[in-house]
């Protein structure tokens, strides 16, 4: 019975859409004076739309592509910060929305496995399109994007660099951080459902790559455990050359933002989750109010610290 009850509050969690909420604020290509926008669609492997767009400004650097992977709750839209930052130091950036998610199609997320299921299709349809299949493609990625980035070179050894921020090894993994003792059965069924993107595992991945790669996460991270993730990982392929790992302090489940962002964004989402409960949140006009009285580029911004050392890496 407590089984049964909990499985129903995972996949109610996170078996829905993540479609876009007017009490957030999202940031667009027209934010950015001279980002230039391109839009870009692959079929999935389920039949339906993963919409996407390229992202740079004039005279990016030639044959040079980066794949952007968002975590889960919004779309790419949610990340325009960092898609713009890769942007503007000369990356030519494809970024999508995820199954589920935004612009995209499917009823559903999908899962915890379906970013990565999702960055496949991608890169296949990169890859085989005459444009940019010889093009030198990184992926970067955050939280549920994490993954996906750090298991994508089992699948597309060719990938020649990896930043992962804030990422989970595993499904596994991830289940048994939030679900505890009851995350087996949870797991075994949708292995079943699958089983190719479910058991995926970035140690095993990343112990067979070539890919130089960059692991980044802060230890105070309560939502992706950096005791159980990044700990883990790091202590398994230690002495490797092709992978850096990074530990920052202070900055939440965002280690590229700055500290003064991560708490901004920590106390907007309490009094988010203050107003739903509320019932305040119900029609568009109040989400609206509510969400222009928040400072967005405050919440979003990015500490470039950070950022100067992905670029070394992604030049490396």
């Amino acid at each position: 019975m407590i089984l049964k009850k909990i499985e129903e509050a995972y996949r109610s969690a996170i078996y829905t859409r993540a479609d876009a909420t007017k009490a957030i604020f999202y940031f667009s290509a027209e934010d950015f004076e001279g980002l230039e926008k391109e839009s870009f669609a692959v079929r999935s492997q389920k039949g339906h739309r993963l919409q996407g767009y390229f992202y740079s400004y004039p005279n990016p650097k030639p044959n040079r592509l980066i794949v952007f992977e968002h975590g889960m709750g919004s779309g790419h839209r949610g990340y325009m910060k960092e898609i713009e930052v890769l942007a503007r130091a000369g990356y030519l950036v494809y970024a999508y929305d995820h199954t589920g998610c935004m612009e995209s199609g499917g009823e559903v997320t999908g899962g915890f496995s379906q970013s990565l299921m999702d960055l496949d299709d991608v890169l296949t349809a990169l890859e085989k399109h005459e444009e940019y299949q010889n093009y030198d493609i990184s992926v970067v990625g955050h939280s549920w994007g994490g993954f996906s980035t750090l298991n994508i070179a089992e699948f597309h050894p060719k990938i020649s660099h990896i930043v992962a921020m804030a990422g989970f090894i595993s499904v596994e993994q991830i289940l048994k951080q939030f679900l505890g003792i009851f995350y087996k059965k949870i797991y075994e069924k949708e292995k079943k459902e699958n089983p190719v993107y479910m058991t995926a595992d970035a140690i095993r991945a990343l112990s067979r790559a070539k890919t130089k790669a960059l692991i980044i996460h802060s230890e105070d991270d309560q939502t992706v455990s950096c005791k159980k993730h990044f700990d883990v990982i790091q202590k398994a392929l230690v002495g490797r050359e092709n992978i850096t790992f990074w530990k920052v302090s202070g900055k939440g489940h965002n280690p590229n933002y700055t500290a003064d962002a991560v708490k901004y964004k920590d106390d907007f989402f309490k009094r988010y989750q203050k107003a739903l409960k509320n019932g305040a949140l119900e029609t568009d006009r109040e989400k609206e109010v509510f969400a222009a009285q928040f400072d967005w580029n405050r919440m979003t911004a990015q500490d470039m610290t950070v950022w100067e050392r992905i670029f070394k890496v992604l030049e490396s």
